[in-house]
């Protein structure tokens, strides 16, 4: 039988660190197999959203050791209690942010990620017809 990918979006919730009290951040992830080389992290925030994309395979490697050199990096770290976290350092013009959000919901999201397209597949699920209209029309 064969079926076809699909989404998956996972809420969770990040812990921005700061220099003052940690800031909980509802968020969730997201994996559409459109783009099948990429997550997303949309932010919630007063009834907005802030769009994060960068590749799936960062997020993957980021769990178990140290990953990313440019504006997303990703690394795993454990909270005061000994429980396993993913960190994530976001850095753009305005700023940089460090945030942490439980293993367990990373692995989850990414478990149901990789079912929906297998890691090495990817480029199975591309459509040249859409990348082409994709470049010509600026998206």
């Amino acid at each position: 039988m064969n079926t076809m990918p699909r989404s998956v979006n996972r809420p969770v919730v990040f812990e921005v660190i700061g220099p003052e009290q940690p800031t909980l951040v509802e968020a969730e992830l997201r994996y559409d197999p459109a783009d099948p080389y990429a997550v997303a992290v949309a932010f919630l925030s007063h009834g907005t959203e802030v769009l994060w994309v960068f590749a799936r395979d960062l997020l993957i490697r980021g769990v178990s050791e140290p990953t990313g050199d440019g504006d997303v990096q990703v690394f795993p770290s454990l909270d005061d209690d000994g429980r396993a976290e993913v960190g994530l350092m976001l850095r753009s013009p305005a700023g940089q942010t460090l945030m942490k959000v439980p293993a367990r919901d990373v692995m989850g999201f990414l478990a149901r990620s990789t079912r929906s397209v297998w890691p090495g597949t990817e480029s199975d699920h591309l459509s040249a017809d859409k990348a082409i209209a994709a470049i010509l029309v600026g998206d």
